[in-house]
């Protein structure tokens, strides 16, 4: 792939800071990142955002700047081959490839020394999730279910340790089986012994951590609820329109309007 001037992450790596916050960008979903973004600045956090980019377009509309955002981020363009710059729907060809090579861009910041979050797109932020996360764990992720376990990778903290380095090689070998992205093969990887032995593990709480499931279990509005969601997930529904409209209805689209 002929990147010219686009930047690329092995090209920045060595020069952040970790721990770095990660989003992924393509045009068809463009909107919900700019929503995500908002949130941030919304609530004033800080963080080290790379926006890896699965298109050249994607990449121009965030270099160029979004109107009314005013936090800073670092743009690169993916350094494997671009994806459909289409919204895609969920487990199609496109979705496998969109969110399979997340996790090469994990392993590279992580085998760089660098403590990596990622944060999906169809996200919003409303408090500071460092605060949660417990210092001696090696992998803090989120659970899609108040009872039982379904690890979400849509939003994954990885600590900079040999132990993680070894768990991301073995859950990239084990993509080319996994027909629906990326998250069945994450839960089968971790749940193995020699994994679930060797890595500290936090499971984020459900109701603090709230996915599309979650959310709509309740109407009391996300501001009076107990405890303060630190995010909402727009999953557990598909289509790019879908996920819009339960921000929209829930008082979660910080878009500014015009």
């Amino acid at each position: 792939m002929d990147n010219g001037s686009f930047l690329t992450l092995p090209e920045v790596v060595s020069s952040l800071e970790s721990p770095v916050v990660m989003m992924t960008a393509n045009r068809g979903f463009l909107d919900l990142l700019h929503n995500l973004l908002f949130s941030i600045q919304r609530f004033h956090l800080r963080m080290n955002l790379v926006i890896v980019c699965e298109d050249k377009s994607s990449y121009r509309n965030l270099s160029n700047g979004v109107r009314g955002l005013s936090i800073p981020y670092l743009v690169v363009l993916t350094h494997l081959n671009e994806s459909v710059r289409n919204a895609t729907r969920y487990g199609s060809a496109n979705y496998l490839d969109l969110v399979q090579k997340r996790v090469s861009y994990l392993k590279l910041f992580v085998e760089s020394g660098l403590d990596v979050l990622y944060i999906d797109a169809d996200i919003v932020l409303l408090g500071d999730p460092f605060r949660h996360f417990e210092k001696k764990a090696d992998l803090i992720v989120a659970n899609e279910y108040r009872k039982g376990n379904n690890f979400c990778t849509c939003f994954l903290f990885l600590r900079a340790k040999r132990i993680v380095r070894t768990f991301l090689d073995e859950w990239l070998g084990a993509l080319p089986n996994d027909t629906r992205g990326n998250q069945k093969t994450f839960n089968k990887v971790i749940r193995r012994d020699d994994f679930k032995k060797k890595i500290t593990k936090q499971v984020l709480p459900a109701n603090v951590f709230v996915s599309g499931m979650t959310f709509r279990e309740s109407t009391t509005p996300w501001r009076k609820r107990k405890p303060q969601p630190a995010l909402v997930h727009a999953n557990w529904m598909i289509g790019r329109e879908n996920k819009r409209g339960m921000f929209k209805q829930a008082g979660l689209w910080f878009v500014p309007k015009g």
